[in-house]
């Protein structure tokens, strides 16, 4: 069946005097740059079997140099530094906002068209509740969806690892997860 593709040629062995196909890399060096088909030498498996027994990578290099890449292989040989060293946190002064400015008031702002007074009608609900809307900054009545929305946003915004390991981050999401917790406890929808 042919589908409109020519077969690649076969690559011939890299071996001296071996006429097989080359159908087995193996590397031209330690330390290759973009793992191109160039970079490579292609080998039949007899002779791949040989390359491989031979094959050393660390040959040439010093103990130290051995240690240092073991070290650095853990992390995929990717740059790592120290939790918090690398945040925008320690550069300038962050201003967070206050979650904790429990109003026993909400909701009940006049409503200065019609004079109506908006917590006849809106559901009683405990002290807790209210507190747990004031941290996550919503209002009464609102549904699973927009807590699950606003609770993903603040815990983006006060996570410490975000703010360089803040404590103050850390216990304003402290109180910003009990709040979640708490409001879908009570099965707000």
């Amino acid at each position: 069946m042919d589908n409109g593709t020519a077969d690649p040629v076969p690559r011939q062995c890299a071996h001296g005097d071996c006429f097989e196909s080359g159908e087995f890399r193996a590397p031209k060096a330690r330390l290759l740059d973009r793992g191109g088909p160039d970079d490579y030498h292609w080998f039949c498996l007899a002779h791949i079997r040989e390359f491989n027994k031979s094959w050393n990578f660390f040959d040439g290099m010093s103990a130290e140099e051995v240690l240092r890449y073991k070290d650095e292989d853990i992390t995929g040989h990717r740059p790592t530094w120290k939790l918090g060293t690398r945040t925008a946190s320690r550069q300038r002064e962050y201003r967070f906002d206050d979650p904790f400015d429990f109003r026993d008031d909400i909701g009940a702002e006049e409503d200065s068209a019609t004079g109506n007074n908006k917590t006849n009608t809106m559901p009683p609900m405990d002290k807790k509740e209210r507190e747990a809307l004031a941290v996550l900054d919503l209002k009464p009545g609102c549904g699973l969806d927009e807590i699950k929305r606003r609770h993903k946003e603040l815990a983006k915004k006060y996570h410490p690892d975000i703010r360089g390991g803040d404590k103050k981050a850390e216990e304003i999401l402290k109180n910003i997860n009990q709040a979640y917790t708490h409001l879908r406890s009570c099965g707000n929808s």
